[in-house]
C-alpha cells in the first residue's frame, strides 16, 4: 500500500488523475468568492464561499485520517457524503431561488454539478463497500 493517499491517488489512470484536480480546483475556486461587496460599501464575507472550503478541508482532513485507518478503499467517499452534502444542497435550494447572479451564479452551478458528479460517484462506492467489496481500489 502507498504511504499516503496522494501516493495512492497517484497510481490511477490520467483521466481519473485529471478528475482529481477538477473537483480540487473547483473547492479552491471559492476563494476568489469570499468577498462580497456590499450595495452601501465595503466588503462583507460571503458564507457560502467559506463552507464550501470548510468542507474540502474537512474532507481531505478526514479522507486521509481515514486513508490511514482502511487503506484505499471505497469508504473514502464517505468523507465526502458527510461533508460536501448539506453544502451541496444548501446550495442547490438558493441556486433554484434565484439568490445568485454574476460570476457567483456561474461558479455556483459549476461547484453543483462538479460536486454533485462526485457525490454520486461516492454514494455508489460507499454502497458497494458496505455491501462487502472492501478491494483496494485500482493501484498501477
Amino acid at each position: 500500500m502507498p504511504p499516503d493517499l496522494i501516493a495512492a491517488a497517484a497510481t490511477e489512470a490520467e483521466w481519473l488523475r485529471l478528475w482529481f484536480r477538477v473537483m480540487i480546483l473547483t473547492n479552491l475556486a471559492a476563494v476568489f468568492f469570499i468577498l462580497k461587496k456590499k450595495p452601501t460599501g465595503g466588503f462583507t464575507a460571503r458564507p457560502e464561499a467559506l463552507a464550501i472550503l470548510a468542507a474540502f478541508v474537512a474532507s481531505g482532513v478526514t479522507m486521509n485520517w481515514l486513508y490511514d485507518w482502511v487503506g484505499y478503499v471505497r469508504l473514502l467517499g464517505v468523507t465526502h457524503l458527510l461533508f460536501w452534502t448539506p453544502v451541496y444542497f444548501w446550495l442547490l435550494g438558493k441556486f433554484w431561488r434565484d439568490e445568485y447572479s454574476g460570476p457567483f451564479r456561474v461558479y455556483v452551478f459549476i461547484y453543483l454539478v462538479i460536486a454533485g458528479a462526485s457525490l454520486l460517484t461516492d454514494a455508489t462506492d460507499v454502497i458497494r463497500y458496505m455491501l462487502g467489496n472492501h478491494q483496494p481500489l485500482h493501484l498501477n
